[in-house]
């Protein structure tokens, strides 16, 4: 169940300066984009949009982590895409008004903050240069779909794997370790690869026993990056 926790007005700190896609914009978009948006919390495992449903407009994640995924009839899953703090969604069904191409889900507790879909299509109209922002947003992730359909064709799970790994791998210390901050697990990157948990699970402990990994619990630390990246183009 959505519950709206805060409205945002002009007095509030301005939650705009963190988020990417809101960056340098006319001080007027800003304020109204800051007197539009909605704050809302949802709790683990709760679902904030299905697929197929009326897009409410664009969420940007405050805190916490959101998995975008699409569903198959016989109960399937394939996670497209993993949102952090400071990303966004949906954005295609705000320009061609069509449904939510995913559904969305919070893997821990999250709070969202939400344009309507109205005051998002008005804020276009009104100013060039967030048209543009958001264009470009669009045509980078037509780039990523477009990579990770040349992975499902020509690269084989492994390979699929460790890119995979290396594109989620971030700096923790001294080490580079796999998405340190969102609570994932061997069924979620099987969820991601478009493979089994039995795949996912044989493949980590061939690179553990490599040396090219290393668990740490439910973490993983990537020990050698480099072969990773050959990896990724053997057959």
């Amino acid at each position: 169940m959505i519950r709206f926790v805060l409205m945002l007005t002009p007095a509030t700190v301005n939650p705009l300066d963190s988020i990417p896609c809101f960056a340098r914009l006319d001080p007027g978009t800003s304020k109204k984009v800051q007197q539009s948006l909605q704050l809302q919390a949802f709790s683990k495992g709760e679902v904030i949009i299905l697929e197929g449903e009326r897009c409410p407009g664009l969420y940007v994640v405050k805190s916490g982590s959101v998995k975008l995924y699409r569903s198959s009839p016989e109960g399937g899953e394939h996670i497209v895409r993993l949102i952090n703090r400071s990303a966004c969604f949906e954005c295609a069904p705000l320009f061609d008004h069509g449904p939510n191409p995913t559904s969305a889900q919070a893997l821990e507790d999250s709070e969202l903050y939400l344009l309507p879909a109205s005051d998002f299509r008005a804020l276009l109209v009104s100013d060039s240069t967030m048209a543009l922002r958001f264009s470009e947003v669009l045509a980078m992730r037509l780039r990523a779909l477009l990579n990770t359909i040349e992975d499902m064709s020509f690269r084989p799970a492994h390979a699929r794997l460790a890119r995979l790994l290396l594109q989620m791998a971030e700096p923790r210390g001294d080490v580079l370790a796999v998405a340190p901050k969102q609570p994932l697990n061997q069924q979620h990157l099987a969820c991601m690869l478009g493979c089994s948990r039995q795949v996912v699970n044989t493949s980590l402990n061939k690179l553990v026993r490599q040396g090219i990994i290393r668990k740490e619990g439910r973490s993983i630390i990537v020990l050698k990056p480099e072969n990773l990246k050959e990896l990724i183009n053997t057959d």
